[in-house]
């Protein structure tokens, strides 16, 4: 008997060169649970790893604000989606697509038409010019960033919501549903539809906050 293999495309925008990285993911690729994928210019690496309840977690650079993002995903969602696309939460610029093979290719294309256009728009020349103006901006300032664990909870959260179909929005059909933290101290997470713009605030400034975020079954963005 033949065993066909479980596989994903995976790609990611390198921080350091900006260029786009690909990669096929097969499910016996993470047999010994991790699985990497490094930039030839050797600046920038994405790993893979399945979690202790066999979720497969994501940890991407991200070429925007020089952070790394983590989420976490259910294996059907890594090996089943046509496309799915993670963006960095600070941006709302896509930084990781997976999927299948011509979706993430067809992906990968627009997310760098758009990447450029960005570039354009600020009056930035290429790639190395924005690369190198990002590695200043960081040793100038540091900059306030939400936490990571967060990030990871509050992005697994809301795909298995979504999932589940127990997000609701004014969209008749359902919504495209993105989040980003926000507040002074970055400790309250708005989740929101970019379609038809309903949303929903939720604080998470403790651990009490956090773990009640962790039991919702549902939500409804007005």
């Amino acid at each position: 008997m033949i065993l066909s293999s479980k596989e994903t495309t995976i790609a990611y925008r390198c921080c350091e060169c900006g260029k786009m990285v690909f990669s096929v993911v097969g499910i016996f690729s993470l047999s010994g649970d991790l699985f990497k994928l490094r930039c030839e210019c050797g600046g920038s690496e994405l790993t893979v790893t399945y979690t202790r309840d066999r979720k497969i977690s994501v940890s991407v650079p991200c070429v925007i604000c020089g952070n790394t993002h983590s989420f976490t995903i259910s294996a059907d969602t890594f090996f089943g989606r046509d496309v799915f696309v993670y963006s960095c939460p600070y941006s709302g610029i896509e930084i990781c697509l997976l999927g299948k093979n011509e979706s993430v290719v067809k992906a990968a294309e627009e997310a760098e038409r758009n990447f450029h256009r960005l570039l354009e728009e600020n009056g930035i020349g290429g790639i190395p010019e924005f690369t190198e103006a990002r590695k200043t901006d960081d040793e100038a300032q540091s900059v306030k960033v939400a936490d990571p664990e967060m990030q990871s909870i509050v992005h697994f959260m809301l795909c298995e919501l979504e999932d589940e179909h127990n997000i609701t929005c004014r969209c008749k059909d359902g919504g495209h549903y993105e989040f980003k933290f926000v507040g002074n101290e970055l400790d309250t997470v708005l989740i929101y539809c970019t379609e038809c713009g309903a949303s929903v605030s939720i604080p998470l400034s403790d651990a009490i906050a956090a773990n009640a975020f962790l039991h919702i079954d549902r939500l409804e963005l007005t």
